[in-house]
């Protein structure tokens, strides 16, 4: 579903937060010059006539415009959330500008000289509302700006341009130009809209938009509104979604990864967010903080949104995958709900429908294991300076040591032939790429299959082989009542260490420790530290100056995803995170290069 405004009208999420400046701009445009003596003295000779009178307009109450409101945006305070975002982002980057000058910029891109802009009341909320205008797709964008008064929201109007028609409560304005745009006071609030027909059935909403919440920023979509003003529904418009993936994927002659699996999984995801009567997307910025977006989906009665908010298991980490060689580039954890066990069950089909060698044994262990689990699971990935690049391990506990016998016979009986049908399955057409050896070994205690993945000659680029080098291992076996892997360099050295439960040293200081313990209760937790990365610029990039800035190396830069349900079915949500952690590391590393070039 993708929303389609003119130019010059473009508003939705992604630009809540410029939203008030790009439409004052609209219907401000710039001001004209400053009249001389002689058109002052005409200008006072003849007075100018009043505003063209037009058929009067009823603007909607806000309940009979609701199923027409697509998308609404609630600013808590303009002024906060400049404050706030020139301190955390001047931990990163020096900015020559305070946050009274950035807004004192954006005033004048707007085309408002300075003492109009001191009569707008920033500190107290805005909003604005994007309402449907048909069932084709047209939509229409309203903005409700505060004033310190009714005789400021006049000049405000002023500002914007000349009056030239009224349509009982509403007023056109236009600046000279080309731009215009219609207006509404409601007390010391500035409705505006560059289309009548928005500004009727949007100024009630736009107005009820106006309050503050626990982000600097709230936008809520509709999903059920917007597919219907698309002439379709959210049903509909996720299949057709998928398909235009699919279309476009195979057009440009890409992998056809997943034999459709992979849509079928896409879709099942995007599901939730179409079984939700609303969705909310806050930012907050905080300078203790850090940044942060929140996603929260409401869910309606008897949707499977419902059922997986319900659910609520903590996530658990297994302290043995936190080891490893250097910094972590990612660890995770999450609990197995009905959603990802229903996700794990297409690739049993996936499974269940290969007609290769091996498939029998491969079911057999799948089911085993998919009965097995305990309903959780935990990994951690680290990137290197050698090839392959990257290394990891993972760990999924079983119920008992009884189930873990059944799923290590069963894991026991695989051989090369089934251990390839599981890749297929798990992997897709991606495995077309490479050249799959496996074979059963004991590792210390474990017994184990390790499978060898070699890139085919001919296929992929030079740089993803230099990605995995001359080979990748996989190693998987049952230690205990786990289900312990590791994957890339040095593997099978790991594995001992997982299977073992060799956990490294608790760490008690750090951006991960307390963004674990602030992820307490959740179902998912991922934290992944982006500063690893900077290692392997040195390795791809042809840049002298970029590579000396990853010699440089830095701190820690944490970027933490965490989702859950609340154990009733009403909301189920999501964060993204970048603490202050982040922008300080991202600081040093920009003051470093700094220094460097001089």
């Amino acid at each position: 579903m993708v929303e389609r405004v003119s130019a010059g009208r473009r508003f939705g999420a992604g630009a809540a937060t410029v939203a008030f400046w790009c439409l004052l701009a609209s219907c401000a445009g710039k001001q004209s010059p400053a009249k001389t003596p002689a058109a002052a003295a005409l200008a006072a000779a003849k007075p100018p006539a009043g505003p063209e009178v037009g058929p009067p307009v009823t603007l909607l109450p806000a309940v009979t415009a609701r199923p027409l409101l697509l998308i609404s945006v609630s600013i808590g305070s303009f002024d906060r959330l400049l404050e706030n975002g020139v301190r955390l982002a001047g931990e990163a980057v020096p900015l020559p500008m305070t946050a009274a000058g950035l807004r004192d910029m954006l005033f004048s891109e707007a085309g408002l000289p300075p003492e109009v802009a001191a009569d707008i009341d920033l500190a107290s909320p805005s909003g604005a509302a994007v309402v449907a205008l048909d069932d084709k797709g047209a939509q229409g964008a309203v903005l409700a700006v505060p004033a310190r008064g009714p005789v400021e929201a006049e000049k405000l109007i002023d500002a914007l341009g000349k009056r030239v028609m009224t349509r009982g409560p509403v007023t056109l304005v236009a600046n000279g130009t080309k731009s215009h745009g219609w207006v509404f006071r409601a007390g010391n609030v500035v409705v505006l809209s560059d289309e009548i027909e928005a500004l009727t059935r949007g100024a009630m909403l736009a107005l009820e938009a106006r309050h503050a919440g626990p982000d600097d920023v709230t936008t809520t979509i509709y999903p059920e509104s917007v597919a219907r003003a698309h002439g379709t529904d959210v049903k509909s418009a996720i299949a057709a979604l998928i398909e235009q993936a699919r279309a476009a994927q195979q057009a440009g002659g890409g992998v056809d990864i997943g034999d459709g699996y992979f849509y079928e999984t896409a879709a099942k995801m995007l599901g939730l967010f179409g079984d939700a009567d609303r969705i909310e997307v806050g930012l907050s910025i905080d300078p203790g903080r850090g940044l942060t977006l929140l996603a929260r989906l409401f869910s309606r009665p008897g949707s499977a949104l419902e059922a997986t908010a319900k659910q609520v298991t903590p996530f658990e980490i297994d302290p043995a995958v936190l080891g490893g060689p250097g910094a972590r580039f990612v660890v995770g954890a999450m609990s197995m709900g009905a959603l990802w066990r229903d996700i794990l069950g297409h690739y049993r089909q996936r499974l269940a429908a290969d007609k290769g060698k091996g498939v029998a044994a491969a079911l057999a262990y799948y089911d085993a294991l998919l009965a097995g689990q305990s309903g959780q699971q935990s990994g951690a990935v680290w990137l290197l300076k050698d090839a392959p690049f990257f290394t990891g391990a993972f760990s999924t506990p079983l119920k008992d040591a009884a189930t873990a016998t059944k799923v290590g016979t069963a894991l026991g009986r695989m051989d090369a032939a089934a251990m390839s049908a599981l890749m297929r399955a798990q992997l897709g057409a991606t495995t077309s790429f490479f050249d799959l050896t496996s074979k059963r070994e004991t590792v210390g205690k474990v017994k184990a299959m390790h499978v060898r993945m070699t890139i085919k000659k001919g296929l992929l680029t030079d740089t993803w082989k230099r990605i995995f080098g001359t080979g990748f291992d996989v190693y998987q076996g049952v230690a205990g009542s786990r289900v312990v892997g590791t994957f890339g360099r040095d593997a099978r050295t790991r594995l001992v260490a997982v299977a073992a439960a060799k956990a490294p040293p608790s760490e008690t200081t750090g951006p991960f420790v307390e963004a674990r313990a602030a992820a307490k209760g959740r179902d998912a937790f991922y934290y992944t530290d982006l500063a690893p990365v900077l290692g392997l610029i040195g390795v791809f990039s042809s840049d002298a100056r970029a590579a000396a800035l990853a010699r440089m190396g830095s701190g820690p830069i944490p970027l933490i995803f965490t989702a859950g349900g609340d154990g009733v079915g009403k909301m189920w949500t999501m964060d993204l995170s970048l603490p202050v952690a982040a922008f300080k590391s991202i600081g040093n590393l920009v003051a470093a290069g700094m220094s460097a070039g001089k």
